[in-house]
C-alpha cells in the first residue's frame, strides 16, 4: 500500500494522525532571517529544511507539511523568484519525503496568496484559482499524499483554493483550514458558522483551524466547527500568543500545555492535531506521547460506524444536510428597486436624459458661495449636483457634509464621490450606513489619487480596497449585508455608479476593470473628461460588443485656456487631449474668446455623442457654472 492509498484508509476511518509543528518560526529560529524568502530555503539551505524534518520525525511527528507555505506566484514574486515556482515546490516535497520516508505522511502545505481577493482586494477569483493551481500542480507531482490549505482568513479566497486543488490533483485529500480571532471569529470578520459552510460546501476533505491563537481558544472553535460539519477535523493551534520578552518574541506555551490540549482535541474526535507558530521539535514531543496515550486507551479501534457513514454523506456532498446544527439561514430582505433609489435614478430607468454639474467643496469652511452657486443650477433645470471627494488628493470640506446641507438647504439631490483613499474598510461602512441614514442616495465609488500627487505627498494612503470592491461592499449593503457578513437589519439604498476612463492609455486593462465593477453592481457609470469623439465612441462600441450595459453618463470639461488645456492633457491622471483640440484653445486670442472656444468643443462633443449616451456630467471649470450651463444648452457665457 502506498503512502497516499495509507493515508485515504487512514482518513476514511477517523484514524488519528499527528502533524507536525511549526516550519516559519523555527526556520526563523534556526538562522533563516524574516526578510528572506523561508521557501527559498528548499534550494538555497536544503540541508536545514530537511534537518527540520527529520527532527519532527524524530519527535513523533506522523504527517510532515512541505515547506512551500508561502511558494505561490505571488508572494516568490515579492523576492522575485516567481520563476523558480516550479523548482521551490518539487524540491520542497522532495526534502519531506526524503525526511518522511516509507512510514510518515507528507502534506503539500499551501497558503494564502498575499493579496486580498475581491470584494475587499483586486485580486479576482479566476486569478487566485490560476495562482493555487499551480503550485498545488508542482506538489502534486512532487508526491505528496494530501493537501494542507492552512492559515486561510478568508472563506472566498480558501474556496478557491480548495476547488483549484480539485481540479490540479483531483486524487488528493484536501484539508481547508482557517484562521481565527480570540473569539473564534474570522481574522477578516464573518461568521465562523458561514466560512465552515463554505469550505464544507465546496468539497474540502478536511476542515480545520490553524495558527493566530492557542490551544484554548482554537478548542472552543472547534466546537463550534463541529456542530456545523461531518467531515474530519484538524487543528494546528499557535503555542499561544507572542509576547516581546527582552527584544525578542516568544510564544509562551510550554511543551506540557500543548500535550494536555492535545488530549484534549483528540477526546474531543479531532483527527488531525499538529502545531502551528512557536511549536518546535520538543512540543511536538511531548504532544507525541500524549497521542500514544490516547491510542493505547481506546485501544487503537477505528471510530463508530455512524461517524464513517457521516464523512462519508459528506464526501458526497450531503456535508451540511448531516450537520447537527446547520447555520442560520440568512434573512431574506428586499432590495430597493433602482428606479425607487432616487429621483436620479428614476430619471435613468426611465431612459430619461439626465444631467450633472460637478461643483468642488469649499477648502476652507464658508460654504455659502457653493450654496450659491448650486442654487443658479438648480434654477437652470441641472439635475444633480457632482461633489468630488479630495481631488488630486487635496484636502477640502467633507463632502458627506457638503451634500447634505446642498440637498437639505437648496433641494437639488448631489452625487457623492466616495474614494477609497483616506478610510479604512471599517471607516467606510460606518460613512456609507451613515450616507443612507442621513437620506443621501447616490454614490460615485472611486478608488481615488494617491497621496503623492496631491498638496500632502507624505499621507498615507489607506486602499483597504479599490473601487471595485468598494462597489461590492456598497451592494452587499443595499443587501442588508455588512462587510463582515452580518445581517444588518433594513438595507441601504444607495445608488451605485462607478467611474471609467475611455482614453485610459492601457484600454484592455481599463475595460477589464470596468467590466468587474459592473460584475460587483455597479448601476451607472460616469467617464471622465472626454475631449475627442472617436475615444467615446470606441468606448461605446466595446460596452456594446461585450455586454457591459449600464447607463453611461459622458464626462465633459469646458477649458477655460490654452494653458488650462496644457494643463490637463500633461498634469491630470486619466485625461487625454487631442491635438486639433490644442490648436483650437491655441489659436484664441482674448481670455473671453478662449473660454467661448472651450465652450463650443465641448458643446459639439455633446451634440454628437448625445444619443448614444444616458446623459452628461460637465464640469465647472474653477467655479464657473456660467460655461458648464452653456454646454448644457441652458445658457450662454
Amino acid at each position: 500500500m502506498t503512502t497516499r492509498e495509507r493515508f485515504r484508509h487512514y482518513l476514511d476511518n477517523g484514524r488519528p494522525v499527528l502533524l507536525d509543528g511549526a516550519t516559519g518560526t523555527e526556520l526563523y529560529n534556526r538562522g533563516v532571517f524574516i526578510n528572506r524568502c523561508f521557501e527559498a530555503a528548499n534550494i538555497t539551505d536544503p540541508e536545514l529544511v530537511l534537518g527540520l524534518h527529520q527532527d519532527y520525525v524524530a519527535a513523533g511527528a506522523g504527517a510532515l507539511l512541505t515547506n512551500s507555505w508561502g511558494a505561490n506566484e505571488l508572494k516568490l514574486a515579492g523576492h522575485s523568484l516567481e520563476e523558480r515556482l516550479e523548482e521551490i515546490n518539487l524540491t520542497a516535497a522532495r526534502l519531506a519525503r526524503e525526511a518522511a520516508g516509507d512510514d510518515v505522511f507528507v502534506g503539500g502545505a499551501v497558503g494564502p496568496l498575499g493579496r486580498r481577493m475581491e470584494p475587499w482586494g483586486t485580486l479576482s477569483a479566476e486569478q487566485a484559482w490560476n495562482a493555487f493551481s499551480r503550485q498545488i500542480a508542482c506538489l502534486e507531482r512532487g508526491g505528496v499524499d494530501f493537501l494542507f490549505l492552512e492559515t486561510f482568513p478568508d472563506p472566498n479566497e480558501l474556496e478557491q483554493a480548495i476547488r483549484a486543488a480539485k481540479a490540479a490533483a483531483p486524487q488528493l485529500p484536501v484539508a481547508a483550514s482557517l484562521t481565527i480571532d480570540l473569539a473564534g471569529d474570522l481574522v477578516h470578520g464573518g461568521s465562523l458558522e458561514q466560512a465552515i459552510e463554505t469550505i464544507d460546501g465546496c468539497g474540502a476533505d478536511i476542515v480545520g483551524l490553524n495558527c493566530s491563537v492557542g490551544p484554548q481558544p482554537t478548542l472552543n472553535a472547534i466546537e463550534r466547527v463541529k456542530r456545523l460539519t461531518a467531515r474530519p477535523l484538524s487543528v494546528k493551534p499557535n503555542a499561544g500568543l507572542p509576547r516581546q520578552v527582552e527584544g525578542r518574541t516568544i510564544y509562551m506555551s510550554t511543551p506540557e500545555y500543548l500535550a494536555t490540549f492535545t488530549r484534549n482535541f483528540l477526546q474531543a474526535g479531532v483527527q488531525f492535531v499538529g502545531g502551528c507558530c512557536g511549536t518546535t521539535p520538543a512540543h511536538l514531543r511531548s504532544m507525541a506521547q500524549a497521542y500514544r496515550h490516547f491510542l493505547a486507551m481506546r485501544g487503537d479501534r477505528e471510530t463508530s460506524d455512524a461517524r464513517v457513514r457521516g464523512r462519508e454523506r459528506a464526501r458526497s456532498g450531503a456535508g451540511t444536510a448531516v450537520a447537527a446544527q446547520p447555520a442560520e439561514e440568512r434573512p431574506r430582505v428586499r432590495r430597493v428597486r433602482f428606479a425607487e433609489k432616487s429621483r436620479w435614478s428614476a430619471k435613468i430607468a426611465a431612459g430619461e436624459k439626465v444631467y450633472a454639474l460637478e461643483l468642488l467643496p469649499p477648502s476652507g469652511v464658508d460654504i455659502e458661495p457653493l450654496l450659491e452657486r448650486t442654487e443658479k443650477v438648480k434654477a437652470a433645470g441641472i439635475d444633480v449636483i457632482n461633489i468630488p471627494d479630495g481631488p488630486r488628493a487635496s484636502s477640502r470640506m467633507s463632502t458627506i457634509l457638503a451634500a447634505v446641507m446642498i440637498e437639505q438647504r437648496v433641494g437639488i439631490e448631489t452625487i457623492l464621490h466616495y474614494t477609497c483613499r483616506d478610510r479604512n474598510l471599517i471607516g467606510m461602512q460606518s460613512d456609507l450606513l451613515g450616507i443612507h441614514a442621513v437620506g443621501l442616495r447616490n454614490v460615485l465609488v472611486v478608488t481615488g489619487d494617491p497621496p503623492k500627487v496631491g498638496n500632502y505627498p507624505n499621507a498615507t494612503g489607506v486602499f483597504d480596497v479599490d473601487a471595485i470592491g468598494l462597489t461590492r461592499v456598497v451592494h452587499e449593503l443595499n443587501g442588508g449585508i455588512d462587510v463582515g457578513g452580518r445581517d444588518i437589519g433594513e438595507p441601504t439604498a444607495l445608488s451605485i455608479g462607478v467611474g471609467v476612463n475611455p482614453v485610459h492609455r492601457d484600454f484592455d486593462y481599463e475595460m477589464e476593470r470596468y467590466r468587474r465593477k459592473v460584475d460587483a453592481g455597479a448601476e451607472w457609470a460616469i467617464t471622465q473628461p472626454v475631449f475627442d469623439v472617436a475615444d467615446m465612441f470606441r468606448f461605446l462600441e466595446y460596452v456594446e460588443k461585450h455586454g457591459v450595459r449600464i447607463p453611461v453618463i459622458a464626462g465633459i470639461w469646458p477649458l477655460t485656456s490654452l494653458r488650462n488645456a496644457q494643463f490637463m492633457h500633461n498634469e491630470v491622471p486619466g485625461v487625454s487631449i487631442p491635438d486639433q483640440v490644442m490648436d483650437a484653445m491655441a489659436k484664441a486670442g482674448s481670455r473671453d474668446e478662449a473660454m467661448r472656444t472651450g465652450v463650443e468643443i465641448a458643446s459639439d462633443l455633446r451634440r454628437t455623442v448625445e444619443a448614444d449616451v444616458q446623459g452628461f456630467q460637465i464640469s465647472a471649470p474653477f467655479g464657473r457654472i456660467d460655461m458648464a450651463l452653456a454646454v448644457a444648452g441652458t445658457q450662454r457665457p
